[in-house]
């Protein structure tokens, strides 16, 4: 829906992705807004009483921790998609299909050979070892 404005040298893809990091947020915000409110109610405060600047100075103490835990977990996902070594844009890489080379086909042979003679020695040992013990 917003690829055309690439034409104009608009980061669609940061857009986009801050617009679905945003989208994600919402439910995570609104559970954190109730967890607050509730803990905010159990120490009497009152957020209904009173005129219009009384009502938003009670708010004062729900968007506080409000806006901390936005923050700690805005950085926290920073921090992953940078561990992750996230780039968005035109340096992101996109998904090319697996293709299969001899040099792979003869690594398989050679794993499947090296399988085959270790349970080829496994059931050997236990008779040579029996045989020079016994």
């Amino acid at each position: 829906m917003l690829r055309p404005l690439n034409k104009i040298k608009v980061p669609v893809h940061e857009i986009a992705m801050m617009m679905s990091i945003a989208l994600r947020f919402i439910p995570i915000l609104m559970e954190e807004t109730d967890k607050i409110m509730k803990a905010q109610l159990a120490r009497c405060a009152d957020f209904e009483s009173g005129n219009l600047i009384k009502k938003a100075k009670s708010l004062v103490p729900l968007l506080v921790p409000l806006f901390i835990s936005a923050f700690r977990r805005a950085n926290d996902l920073a921090m992953a998609m940078e561990a992750r070594c996230y780039r968005g844009g035109e340096h992101r890489t996109k998904m090319k299909p697996l293709h299969y080379h001899k040099r792979d086909y003869i690594a398989y042979l050679i794993v499947v050979c090296y399988l085959l003679a270790g349970i080829a020695a496994g059931n050997l040992i236990p008779v040579l070892f029996n045989r020079i013990i016994f």
